[in-house]
């Protein structure tokens, strides 16, 4: 498999690392971070969902931008926006000041992810796509076990400051990568291709873009809701402090990293869609656990495999996007994809933050186990592969 990998794609693998690192430095704990700036748990919601939203927003017509524009444009702006933001949040301790800054950075992931997952199947071929989805998929739970943790110490250690100035030398790293990436050029007899939108609503495109915008959208909801009040909920009733609630992150990314290879040959070898019917209904039990269990390494662990069993899914749901749509308009259909999985994180710590002040701490694992459960009946909507 490693044979396969391209110079595109080993550099885009060095800025995926750079990128995760940066970025699973900051998110895991930024709720807490913004608890020290005076923002309430409402308000705590309401800058990360305001984040989430005009990524949100910015997805699908970056998705179609990409198609246009070239991938690499995108990588670079990735990397300027994300260094330039995170270096602002630095430098401020007011959560209202904090929040046009939270936004430009939550932008960053609108650019690089259609870009990404474009350049990864346009520099694969059908039978090693999954593979290497999965195997490209390990930046993120490498970065995921190092970064959460190494968080809290620093914390700890030096103060909220020192993390974000490492996180911008981080981003500021990640703009070597992405100018030696270099765009794929078209073959000389193959055809030129204008992007025509018009062709993403035939019967069998449209079905599988609901089907991977709407069952990731669920799945994303449970995340988001979960993973704004994980660490309040640890730090308030377990009074956990930052270095062990980073642990957390740390341990389902351990998790993530192992099943990211079999889960790509898994999607190579059998049918994406039993794999995502499988794998998602496994998940609302280790959700619903918070619930019943009072020991947070019960907890440690039921988090970790629900989220480890999400990770499964990844290359199940790339591979089925890359080979349902032309591939001129991928960028556009990875648009649709990636704007299903950050409404899911927009509106889910809105909801998370309203169960957990309204009902009962847990409220938000049993919300996270029903709203997982709803993505059975879309997924099943998926044709089998032959």
């Amino acid at each position: 498999m490693l044979r396969s990998l391209n110079r595109n794609l080993v550099y885009l693998f060095i800025l995926n690392t750079a990128f995760g690192l940066s970025m699973q430095l900051i998110n895991p704990l930024f709720p807490l971070f913004l608890e020290t700036t005076g923002a309430t748990g409402s308000e705590i919601s309401y800058v990360i969902s305001a984040g989430s939203l005009a990524a949100t927003l910015l997805m699908f017509p970056s998705g179609v931008i990409v198609d246009r524009a070239g991938k690499r444009l995108f990588l670079l702006l990735n990397a300027i926006l994300s260094t330039g933001s995170i270096y602002m949040i630095s430098r401020l301790s007011n959560w209202k000041l904090i929040l046009p800054f939270y936004i430009v950075y939550s932008l960053v992931g609108a650019f690089f992810v259609p870009a990404r997952m474009s350049m990864i199947s346009e520099n694969t071929t059908i039978e090693n796509r999954a593979a290497l989805f999965g195997f490209m998929n390990m930046a993120w739970p490498i970065t995921g076990i190092i970064s959460p943790v190494l968080s809290g110490w620093i914390v700890e250690a030096s103060g909220w400051t020192s993390v974000y100035l490492v996180a911008t030398l981080v981003s500021l790293f990640s703009l070597l990568p992405a100018y030696f990436i270099k765009e794929k050029g078209r073959d000389k007899d193959e055809p030129v291709k204008n992007p025509r939108l018009r062709d993403l609503l035939q019967s069998d495109t449209l079905r599988v873009l609901f089907v991977m915008s709407a069952a990731p959208f669920l799945m994303t909801t449970a995340i988001g809701a979960v993973n704004l009040v994980l660490p309040i909920y640890l730090s308030n009733v377990y009074h956990l402090s930052p270095l062990i609630i980073g642990l957390f992150f740390t341990a389902s990314n351990v998790f993530t990293l192992f099943t990211q290879i079999p889960s790509g040959r898994l999607a190579d070898r059998y049918d994406p869609k039993k794999i995502l019917l499988i794998c998602t209904g496994a998940i609302p039990p280790f959700f619903a656990l918070w619930h019943f269990s009072h020991n947070w390494v019960v907890l440690l662990v039921s988090y970790s495999v629900a989220l480890g069993l999400w990770s499964i899914t990844w290359p199940s749901n790339l591979t089925t996007l890359s080979t349902k749509i032309p591939r001129e308009l991928q960028g556009a259909g990875f648009g649709i994809n990636s704007t299903g999985l950050r409404l899911g994180f927009t509106v889910g710590p809105l909801i998370g933050s309203i169960l957990y002040g309204e009902l009962f701490p847990t409220a938000p694992f049993l919300f996270a186990a029903l709203s997982t459960l709803l993505a059975l009946p879309i997924i099943n909507l998926l044709k089998s592969r032959d």
